[in-house]
């Protein structure tokens, strides 16, 4: 199987996850933020870093795809949080993006559900 067969079967099969590194403030030692590193947990349990598989995922175009559901995976994990006040007000969640994606006006859109999805838009979205 090729790379873009195993990654499209990735996709499909929700392989491709966020790990979030949280960002502490250094003065009051609250959390703040984090910053969403994808992974690619594979079937066998094998977890790839993005140099694995990003490069393919980028020429192919699956990479808005993948993003997109980075996205939905993020905000289902986080809005519990955020309902339950385990969370502060104007929490950041700061994700790498390839700048292509800036025109793709499904990953804008993507982007605008996300953060119309959180009470009172509490929630800031960093593209890096």
């Amino acid at each position: 199987m090729n790379s873009q067969v195993n990654i499209l079967q990735g996709i499909m099969e929700k392989q491709f996850i966020p790990y979030i590194q949280p960002v502490v403030d250094a003065e009051t030692e609250r959390l703040i933020g984090g910053e969403v590193l994808m992974r690619w947990r594979k079937s066998d349990k094998e977890i790839l870093t993005p140099e694995k598989f990003l490069q393919e995922a980028e020429c192919t175009g699956l990479i808005i795809r993948m993003t997109c559901d980075l996205l939905e995976d993020i905000m289902d994990k986080m809005l519990p949080l955020f309902i339950n006040k385990k969370i502060c007000y104007k929490f950041h969640i700061a994700i790498n993006i390839n700048p292509g994606l800036l025109n793709n006006s499904a990953f804008i859109s993507k982007c605008i559900n996300f953060m119309n999805g959180f009470p009172e838009k509490k929630m800031i979205l960093i593209l890096e």
